[in-house]
């Protein structure tokens, strides 16, 4: 049984150092690459990111503390060094001698060299190369859309899936298991694999609930397939919440008061603290405690409509009467004032003064593609969806 477990460790450890190996050919073969265009052989390889300076990096490779100056005089005329970041990354390539051959910073995708000549030491720019690939993703939902999509797609992917279609699926209540997704998006890398960018392409969420959603980016927005924008004049809700305890209705039976009479808005049920966002933009008319409702927030929108917030447990920082605000801006937070029973929002919707259901507005897009790219996008389109 031990000499299993032996021989079970020594795979792993063989794993490990294979893997070392690998890495390190490959880091020597770039800057084979780098050097080959500068001139030198390089031998010896070193590399890191700065702690401190460079004077503190270029520390162990013979270098005499004029020959580090001149090195940073070099780089003077191209490169300021005061702007190093710690997670700037470096090369100091080195002779089999011991003899310094040329050092290099990288920093927002370029590569600043300063290496050795007859003369002194002589500067260098060299643009990183840069690689783009594009990968499709599809899958079903088995619980949350976290959960189902996080072992195939970037965290920060599935983010950025879920702010496309943050104006048309509530993710939290409207997902269902047996749901289907499929997301098209562009990563940039480094030669050193490093990704520099992710980028959605395309995106579709077909679900029991909500039907079926398709988006496009196009001249740095998304539209679905007649050319609208995804983003609409409403958010899809005010806040991250756990369940609507609530609905509008013109008989509900008031868990306080004891009686029935009309609830004219949607009550969601979050944690203390949870933000709450406006739903579109516009202008704060109310901030303060009015009856009831507790610390109250009403924000006036354009078209005649209006949004209330109730029972907050405080305020935005420097949400004030006259404030403008736009969608998605954090207005209160989730509380119990007033004549509440627990942490809720009791959230309303006016349009032209008349209370209505906040959960049948429509879609409204907040604007179409002009005629002149109709074409142009619909074959984009094609390209994603009807292939």
């Amino acid at each position: 049984m031990k000499l299993k477990k032996i021989k079970q460790l020594a795979a792993i450890l063989g794993l490990a150092l294979i893997a070392i190996v690998l890495l390190s050919i490959y880091r020597y073969s770039e800057n084979m690459k780098l050097a080959k265009m500068c001139g030198v052989s390089p031998i010896v390889i070193s590399t890191g990111t700065f702690k401190t300076g460079l004077n503190d990096a270029l520390y162990g490779f013979g270098l005499s503390e004029k020959e580090k100056f001149k090195i940073c005089k070099a780089y003077s005329k191209f490169f300021n060094l005061r702007r190093l970041k710690p997670n700037d990354e470096y090369s100091v390539i080195m002779s089999t001698s011991g003899v310094f051959k040329y050092v290099s910073i990288r920093r927002k995708l370029k590569d600043y060299l300063v290496f050795r000549r007859k003369d002194g030491f002589v500067g260098s720019v060299k643009p990183v190369k840069v690689t783009s690939l594009i990968i499709k993703s599809s899958g079903t939902i088995s619980s949350s859309l976290w959960n189902s999509m996080i072992f195939s797609i970037p965290a920060e992917t599935i983010l950025d899936f879920a702010d496309v279609f943050s104006w048309t699926v509530d993710f939290l209540t409207e997902v269902r298991k047996g749901d289907k997704y499929t997301v098209i998006y562009k990563i940039k890398k480094t030669d050193k694999g490093r990704i520099i960018d992710k980028k959605i392409l395309a995106a579709a969420y077909k679900g029991s609930v909500v039907g079926k959603k398709t988006a496009v980016k196009f001249k740095n927005s998304y539209y679905n397939k007649k050319g609208q924008s995804m983003r609409s004049m409403f958010l899809r809700a005010p806040l991250h919440y756990r369940r609507i305890s609530s609905y509008f209705s013109h008989r509900r039976f008031h868990p306080i008061l004891k009686y029935v009479r009309p609830h004219l808005g949607i009550d969601y049920a979050a944690p203390i603290g949870t933000p709450i966002s406006s739903v579109a933009n516009g202008r704060v008319t109310y901030k303060g405690w009015k009856g009831g409702y507790g610390r109250f927030v009403s924000v006036k929108h354009s078209a005649g409509y209006e949004s209330t917030y109730a029972h907050l447990r405080r305020y935005a920082k420097g949400i004030k009467v006259g404030k403008r605000v736009k969608q998605g801006d954090v207005v209160g937070y989730v509380g119990s004032s007033g004549m509440s029973t627990g942490p809720h929002l009791d959230f309303r919707m006016k349009h032209k003064g008349k209370f209505i259901n906040f959960l049948r507005i429509k879609y409204r897009p907040t604007k179409r593609l002009a005629k002149k790219y109709k074409k142009e996008f619909a074959a984009l389109y094609k390209s994603f969806f009807d292939n």
